[in-house]
């Protein structure tokens, strides 16, 4: 344990965090705390910022937040996806049609068939443009990496907990996740396959000069609920990218949890 450190402080100091970032003026930081939202334990305090972000005025920080409500699993908070559905912005709509379906509400897949039918009259090509993404991801080595690494990520499903996949799907798709990122999620994220020097990778990660590579051992850190790393979880709290220190304040309450 870290030197003048006591359990207990930085559990609050992560909360804290979490609370800064959503009042936050600039959108990108209170999406970065939605995303980070996901890997929470449902049931810890945190996670009650979820009501006001599903309503967030920007679009993207209300998409993100959908996306943690059907991660954590937590059927008091099913309420909002479906309120969600009736959003005049249509990505919104499609964001919380997709989080039903994932928690397999019918409500999801009647949208989801509509829009395949056009008969939801969607107002931007949204749907079309995914499909697009999604081929282009498949075809292109690179990004057929990433896809992969997207789908395949290793995480035990436990209820309530979430499986980090809403918070691994945001980092791929940044455009400034690295490849030396990618390849610690890809070598690592497996427990049957993994390097035996992955232990020494993901120590590493945290005082790695790119923030990718930070976020990514802090998302395998998080897939595999390691209490043993709290210290060096609680050491990127004040990290100097949001994108870090709101998972790093995420994971520590995840793993604290596990204990």
């Amino acid at each position: 344990m870290a030197a003048g450190l006591v359990w207990g402080q930085p559990a609050e100091q992560a909360r804290k965090v979490l609370r800064d970032g959503f009042v936050e003026k600039g959108p990108d930081r209170r999406r970065e705390v939605a995303v980070a939202l996901s890997l929470l334990p449902a049931k810890d305090p945190a996670a009650d910022l979820l009501t006001s972000l599903v309503k967030d005025k920007d679009v993207l920080v209300r998409q993100a937040a959908l996306d943690a409500v059907a991660e954590l699993g937590d059927r008091r908070r099913y309420p909002l996806l479906k309120a969600a559905l009736g959003d005049e912005v249509p990505e919104v709509a499609y964001a919380a049609a997709q989080a039903l379906w994932r928690i397999g509400d019918p409500a999801g897949l009647e949208l989801l068939e509509d829009i395949y039918a056009e008969e939801a009259k969607a107002k931007s090509s949204f749907v079309k443009k995914e499909l697009r993404g999604m081929m282009r991801k498949l075809k292109t080595p690179q990004s057929a990496i990433l896809f992969v690494a997207q789908r395949g990520l290793v995480f035990v499903p436990v209820p309530g907990l979430g499986q980090g996949v809403s918070a691994v799907s945001h980092m791929l798709a940044d455009a400034t996740f690295s490849a030396r990122a990618t390849a610690l999620l890809i070598v690592c994220q497996d427990p049957r396959k993994r390097s035996k020097d992955c232990a020494s990778m993901i120590d590493r990660s945290f005082v790695d000069e790119d923030w990718s590579v930070r976020a990514a051992g802090l998302q395998l850190v998080a897939a595999s609920r390691d209490g043993s790393r709290r210290g060096k979880v609680a050491g990127l709290f004040g990290d100097k990218s949001e994108k870090v220190r709101y998972r790093a304040a995420a994971t520590y309450l995840r793993v604290e949890g596990a204990r």
